[in-house]
């Protein structure tokens, strides 16, 4: 994938040193806000997906995505990160960056790595081809939980990438 430096899957446990540097520079609300949320991508790489539930105010919480307006709120967007583990084991998250503003609001750079082999995905049978998603989401909190996700990601190469679409990359798209 174009602009991710070389990666293995150990890179999605994060050390400690490795969230010290995406969390450099906010303040300690921000950094715990941060700390959260990669704490959540330990939990849904185990498949922990009681243990999910933690981390958000679940009765509230909602989610908005352009590529995925049916996942509005927390119950129905947990099935998302289970499909994808079905679909595309080992199907793991790590936060690359992270910025912050006040005392209840984060944005974060993610990616998404799996590789293509667990069952269908809109209609194309198993690849094998490898995954990775970049993303941003905007996380707001309420009560020292996630209440609200706006995310945006790179579907277009997503569906490249299995298989779904074939798209030719322009080399001067203004000729």
């Amino acid at each position: 994938m174009g602009g991710l430096p070389a990666f293995t899957e150990a890179d999605f446990v994060l050390s400690k040193e490795k969230r010290a540097e995406i969390t450099a520079g906010l303040t300690p609300v921000q950094a715990k806000m941060v700390e959260h949320w990669m704490d959540l991508h330990e939990v849904i790489n185990r498949g922990d997906w009681d243990g999910m539930d933690a981390f958000f105010n679940t009765d509230t919480m909602t989610y908005d995505n352009p590529n995925r307006p049916d996942l509005g709120t927390y119950h129905v967007w947990k099935t998302s990160p289970q499909g994808l583990l079905k679909t595309f084991p080992p199907s793991v998250y790590r936060t690359l960056k992270a910025w912050g503003r006040g005392d209840d609001e984060i944005c974060v750079l993610c990616h998404h790595h799996g590789k293509h082999t667990g069952g269908p995905y809109m209609g194309i049978q198993p690849t094998g081809n490898d995954l990775n998603v970049v993303w941003f989401s905007w996380l707001k909190f309420r009560n020292g939980k996630i209440d609200h996700i706006y995310s945006i990601s790179d579907v277009y190469s997503m569906l490249i990438d299995v298989g779904v679409i074939e798209a030719p990359q322009p080399v001067d798209p203004y000729k």
